[in-house]
């Protein structure tokens, strides 16, 4: 209750505030909130390139990212705790043509936009396996006034970017919005798998700083977090059996939530903890082998054909407490394992089912061509010069 009234007290302040702003004149100018920043980079960069919009950044209380082409002086930590900072940011979401998202953020509960103003969500992942937005099922549990607030976010999202028609339905479930607001051109950051000089220029870099990669068959190991277990031996991995058993030609790449402690009871010469400092896309770019659980992962990786495993120990459990939008054992687009032995079986046998992975892409990335982020500039700012 008090962090409702918390939140509640916080909204009521940022509406007076935006409301006293909104009298300003909307100017050519793009806001984007980052939470996650890979998708709003690639927007960020085509709209600095194709366009004179001036660009403010503001980053919230979750966002690491580094970004390329932001001016320090109109990039502002979005905090409640930065009260100089919340104020400007408010004047700019204010007075912006565009607004761009790519996360959840409460502030738009309290955001009137004019009619020449458009918000538009980028997401942070290309599909989905867990249940978010409204059907999730601890949204179903909140309180009216929780409800209400979640409404008044979700009816600022006045487009929201897909890739594929079924993660439309997806948002148009989650987010209770209608067909009209989605914009099919494709996640901007599904442009990194198509281009094949940056995924050269990840894999030389990733092997300039993890040189014993070389020439190995790279398994990435990236799975869900789940709340309550902080160590990598919860996750139920036999690190130890999947070293024997496999050949000294697989190498084993841990890629865990940051707040699970990889531990080290292993040898360098077959596991590698990338769990920081490590980008998850430049990462994929040197992967033959995808093993993961109930990750968005699987929706962009198959854009590249490659072979997938998936590792879900605990599906029952998972789909009680959090739920899926499919039946699993059908749905991903590869074997489905629950013991190491069983993963260690595929990996020898080759018995990836690659055709799946294709029909995977296919469905998933049906709007994603390489040219993505050209398509959404283009259709947002009919100033965009061509390329």
């Amino acid at each position: 209750m008090v962090r409702e009234a918390a939140i509640n007290l916080y909204l009521v302040i940022t509406k007076v505030i935006f409301n006293l702003f909104r009298s300003l004149p909307v100017q050519k100018k793009t806001v984007m909130i980052a939470s996650f920043g890979d998708n709003i980079q690639y927007v960020l960069d085509e709209v600095h390139e194709r366009t004179s919009s001036k660009i403010v950044l503001l980053k919230d209380s979750r966002c690491t990212y580094t970004f390329r082409n932001a001016d320090d002086k109109n990039t502002i930590r979005f905090v409640p705790v930065n009260i100089p900072g919340s104020i400007r940011g408010l004047y700019h979401l204010a007075t912006a043509k565009h607004i761009f998202v790519d996360n959840y953020q409460v502030v738009l509960a309290s955001c009137d936009f004019r009619e020449e103003q458009t918000c538009i969500q980028l997401w942070h992942a290309d599909g989905a396996v867990k249940l978010f937005g409204f059907k999730d099922k601890a949204t179903i549990e909140r309180t009216p006034s929780a409800q209400k607030r979640f409404k008044q976010v979700y009816e600022n999202f006045h487009k929201v970017v897909v890739s594929s028609d079924d993660m439309g339905w997806i948002f148009e479930e989650a987010f209770d919005i209608s067909h009209e607001n989605l914009l099919k051109t494709g996640m901007p950051r599904t442009d990194f798998f198509y281009n094949e000089d940056r995924m050269q220029r990840a894999t030389d870099k990733l092997h300039r700083q993890l040189p014993h990669l070389k020439g190995k068959e790279v398994i990435l190991y990236a799975p869900t977090f789940r709340e309550g277990r902080f160590k990598v031996d919860e996750l139920r991995l036999n690190i130890k059996n999947l070293k024997k058993g496999l050949s000294e030609d697989h190498h084993l790449l841990l890629r865990l939530h940051p707040a699970v402690t990889s531990g080290g009871e292993w040898d360098d010469d077959f596991v590698t903890d990338v769990s920081r400092g490590y980008d998850i896309f430049e990462l994929l770019a040197i992967t033959d082998i995808l093993v993961t659980d109930y990750s968005s992962i699987p929706f962009e990786f198959a854009i590249l054909g490659r072979p997938m495993i998936f590792y879900p120990y605990d599906l029952e459990e998972y789909v009680t407490t959090r739920g899926i939008w499919f039946d699993y054992e059908t749905f991903v687009p590869g074997p489905v394992v629950y013991h190491s032995s069983e993963m260690i079986d595929v990996i020898r046998r080759e018995a990836f089912r690659l055709e799946k992975v294709l029909l995977f892409d296919e469905t998933w990335n049906k709007y994603a061509d390489g040219r993505s982020t050209e398509k959404l500039v283009t259709t947002l700012y009919k100033d965009a010069a061509p390329r």
